[in-house]
């Protein structure tokens, strides 16, 4: 049995406006923000050394580094499926159902906030 709770009181708060909004939105900001920054330094650390991100920090326009970055999520699987796994396994068992449940619209808003991440730095 995995110790859900432990790994929900590992997780940093994320401050954010309270306002309605729906279940996706809501799993984005309490459950996949507050991940990417406990495994910030994982994620930074594979920006860091993959050889398949270097022409991207290489390039100096912003759009291009998005488009490139894109399209390396697009086309290595591998790669973007590694980097969600970083995100699924700090998630609960209910969590993880939910996931399971809205799998493709998780993974699309995963994609943007990794995007953003990476090319923050």
């Amino acid at each position: 049995m995995r110790p859900n709770v432990n790994l929900v009181e590992l997780r940093p708060e994320v401050h954010r406006e309270v306002m309605e909004i729906s279940p996706i939105e809501k799993f984005q900001n309490e459950v996949l923000r507050p991940i990417l920054k406990f495994q910030h330094e994982l994620l930074l650390a594979e920006w860091q050394v993959n050889p398949l991100f270097k022409q991207i920090k290489e390039s100096p326009n912003p759009e291009q580094q998005r488009k490139l970055l894109s399209a390396v999520f697009s086309k290595n699987t591998s790669l973007f499926q590694r980097l969600i796994g970083m995100v699924v396994g700090m998630f609960t068992t209910e969590e993880y159902d939910y996931y399971l449940a809205e799998k493709v619209v998780i993974d699309k808003r995963l994609k943007e906030l990794l995007l953003t991440r990476f090319l923050s730095y």
